[in-house]
């Protein structure tokens, strides 16, 4: 116990590391800019962020959250994302234990976290993580101890498939009401923007069918609808939200995956047993 706790401890502060790094590609990436070049700079006075003030999680608490050079605020977001994927690294070795199953663990986690950055942010879910993420799944699936290949076909098309439907239908539904839905802040001018769920969506379900397999992705995506459910109608019934203001679902389903990921197997085996035990 002791050697996989050090091991998790080892993982976390990789995860921080890694956490870091998606804060970089979730802001540069949209916008067409290197993830590699030019050096960090501060966004409000532009001067450039030296290695001591860039330590994962550490120099946000340091710096009191603000930049060293002019003062302003730094957004909260950057070491809510490191301390997240450092957390999620270490529970992937807690819960699947020191195996080459982390592999594949810590690139769906890190593609959860980044889409959750640039769906909250851009409305985004990039095909880098969606496309390229699903052939990563698909192709890790041929390492011994986790989702055969077969599986990992049949969740992604499957996954995508039913989105595919969900989308064709509200698509019809949205063009029996238009006006219903408003196009958010700084989408104007995007004409491939329509409501309901977007192709980055249905991408990202085909990605997490190939990482995850049959069953784990079908509690995923239960997952994802419910808590989208819930926090769209808490958002509405608490804050008095305007219904025709959508939120983004890709965060939903990247919560959705990983909790499939730890505990997907156990959730779908207590569903069947009360299944049976109410039958």
């Amino acid at each position: 116990m002791v050697p996989e706790l050090v091991l998790a401890l080892f993982a976390f502060l990789f995860g921080l590391a890694v956490g870091s790094f998606l804060n970089v590609v979730a802001l540069r990436l949209p916008e067409g800019r290197s993830v590699v070049r030019p050096r960090s700079a501060c966004p409000s006075c532009g001067a450039r962020i030296s290695w001591y003030d860039n330590l994962p999680l550490l120099s946000y608490m340091l710096l009191r959250g603000k930049c060293r050079d002019c003062g302003a605020p730094i957004s909260p977001a950057y070491p809510a994302g490191e301390l997240a994927t450092g957390l999620l690294f270490g529970l992937a070795v807690l819960v699947h234990g020191p195996t080459l199953q982390l592999i594949p663990d810590f690139l769906l986690l890190s593609g959860l976290v980044l889409t959750v950055h640039t769906d909250l942010r851009h409305w985004i879910v990039l095909d880098e993580v969606s496309i390229g993420g699903a052939v990563a799944g698909f192709g890790l699936s041929f390492l011994p101890g986790g989702v055969a290949p077969l599986g990992s076909a049949m969740a992604a098309a499957g996954a995508f498939l039913l989105f595919l439907g969900v989308r064709a239908v509200s698509m019809v539904v949205l063009r029996r009401r238009p006006g219903y839905v408003k196009v958010p802040e700084g989408e104007e001018d995007d004409e491939s923007w329509s409501g309901g769920l977007g192709w980055g969506d249905l991408k990202l379900a085909g990605m997490i069918g190939a990482f995850l397999g049959v069953v784990p992705t079908l509690v995923a995506l239960f997952l994802g609808f419910l808590s989208g459910a819930l926090v769209g109608g808490g958002l509405i019934l608490l804050r008095g939200r305007d219904r025709r203001v959508p939120v983004p679902f890709g965060p939903f389903l990247a919560l959705g995956a990983a909790v499939a990921l730890f505990w997907g197997r156990q959730i779908w085996d207590a569903y069947m047993a009360m299944g049976a035990s109410l039958a």
